[in-house]
């Protein structure tokens, strides 16, 4: 093999290591979302809860993303700003079509989470999981917080709680 021919295979090799360092990356962070409105938490959780907006978070497994009628509880068909994004959100409203909000958080289909066990029962913090969520002016492109296995073991020995596998996975 001729010494241009092992540089050119070099290269070749490091940016197939390069590229899978890169996707591994995202496989632990998720990939990068953008939202079809820029939606402050901030401005919403200076006067709503979050369970207000996220409604099942203590008394069901899964905590949901708001659908239209949710906003439509405090925003009608005239705006309260003159907000481009509070008029994309007024023309949701008007055609009563969900906003088509993209998930930043997601467990492995072998992970069982339970909202209400954490919330209700375990007094957790939305911010324990989910971080400063609610002081982004903006929304974020990939999860504030890495919630690998990891994350969630050291959760479980520092509240004392059963870390046996089936505890979480299914």
């Amino acid at each position: 093999m001729t010494k241009s021919k092992k540089i050119l295979f070099g290269i070749f090799g490091l940016l197939i290591i390069a590229g899978v360092v890169f996707r591994w990356h995202d496989f632990f962070t998720g990939p990068k979302v953008k939202q079809p409105l820029e939606y402050s938490h901030k401005v919403h959780t200076e006067l709503l809860k979050c369970e207000e907006c996220h409604t099942g978070v203590t008394n069901s497994a899964y905590a949901t993303i708001p659908d239209i009628k949710v906003c439509m509880g405090c925003h009608q068909t005239d705006p309260l700003s003159n907000s481009p994004e509070e008029k994309k959100l007024i023309s949701y409203i008007k055609s009563n079509q969900n906003i088509p909000w993209k998930r930043i958080y997601r467990n492995p289909v072998h992970v069982y989470f339970s909202h209400s066990r954490h919330v209700s029962s375990g007094k957790l913090a939305c911010e324990t999981c989910h971080g400063d969520m609610g002081k982004t002016s903006r929304p974020p492109v990939k999860a504030l917080v890495n919630l690998g296995m990891g994350e969630c073991i050291a959760c479980h020995e520092r509240r004392n709680v059963d870390r046996s596998c089936i505890v979480c996975h299914k």
